[in-house]
C-alpha cells in the first residue's frame, strides 16, 4: 500500500514550507526513542479504531497500521514540529485507510462480529438499550452516516473508550470543540433511531 500525497494538511499557525520528507536537523537516536514511545501509546487505538471500520478483513488492521508507522518514522520530524502529534499521526492513520479500502477488488463493509462488538460496546458506554435487532442496525447506520468528525469522536469515546483530552488530540481540536461534536453526534443518532433518551446526558458526559 503506498500513497504518494506527502503533504498532509498541516495545523494551523505553521511557520515555514518544509515538506512531509524533510528531516533536516533531527537526531536520529533521539527521534527513534520517542518515535516508538509515541506508538507505544497509540498503537493500539489505531488498530482497534480501524477494526471498527473494515473488521478482520485478510489482515487488513495490521497492514494499515503497519504502513502509518511506516510513513509516520519517515517524517517523524515533521510530525514533531505539529502542534499536536497524535492529529498528525491521525490524519495518516485516516489516509492509509482509505488507500487500502481503495485497493480492494470489492466494496469493503464491516463483518457482522465487528458491527456487534461496535453496538455493545457503544450500548454499555452510552447507557442505552436497544431491545431489538432492527434498533441496533439502526444505530450502526446511524454512526456510519455521521459527518466524519462527529463518526469519529463517537468511535473513540464510545468505542476506544478514550478519555475527552485523548480523542481531542487525534483529532487535532480542542476539547471543547470534541465535546461539542460529540453533543451533536448524538442528537443526530438519537434522531435518526427515534431514541430521544440517547440524546440525554449521561454521568460523565460534559
Amino acid at each position: 500500500m503506498l500513497i504518494n500525497r506527502d503533504e498532509p494538511p498541516s495545523t494551523s499557525g505553521r511557520r515555514g514550507s518544509r515538506t512531509m520528507n524533510d528531516t533536516s536537523g533531527s537526531t536520529p537516536g533521539r527521534l527513534t526513542l520517542t518515535f516508538d514511545a509515541f506508538c507505544a501509546t497509540h498503537e493500539r487505538a489505531w488498530t482497534r479504531f480501524v477494526r471498527t471500520q473494515i473488521g478482520h478483513r485478510d489482515g487488513g488492521p495490521e497492514l494499515i497500521v503497519a504502513a502509518t508507522k511506516n510513513h509516520l518514522q519517515r517524517n517523524w520530524a515533521i510530525a514533531l514540529r505539529q502542534e499536536i502529534p497524535a492529529a498528525y499521526a491521525w490524519r495518516l492513520l485516516k489516509e492509509h485507510l482509505a488507500a487500502w479500502r481503495a485497493a480492494q477488488s470489492e466494496p469493503v463493509a464491516v463483518q457482522t462480529a465487528a458491527l456487534d462488538a461496535v453496538i455493545d460496546h457503544f450500548r454499555h458506554q452510552a447507557r442505552i438499550s436497544l431491545e431489538n435487532l432492527p434498533e441496533r442496525i439502526g444505530l450502526m447506520t446511524a454512526i456510519l452516516d455521521l459527518p466524519e468528525k462527529q463518526h469519529d469522536s463517537v468511535v473513540l469515546r464510545y468505542c476506544l473508550d478514550l478519555d475527552d483530552q485523548q480523542a481531542a488530540d487525534f483529532l487535532g481540536t480542542p476539547v471543547s470543540t470534541y465535546r461539542s461534536n460529540l453533543r451533536h453526534a448524538r442528537r443526530r443518532l438519537a434522531r435518526a433511531i427515534g431514541r430521544p433518551d440517547l440524546a440525554e446526558r449521561p454521568q460523565g458526559d460534559q
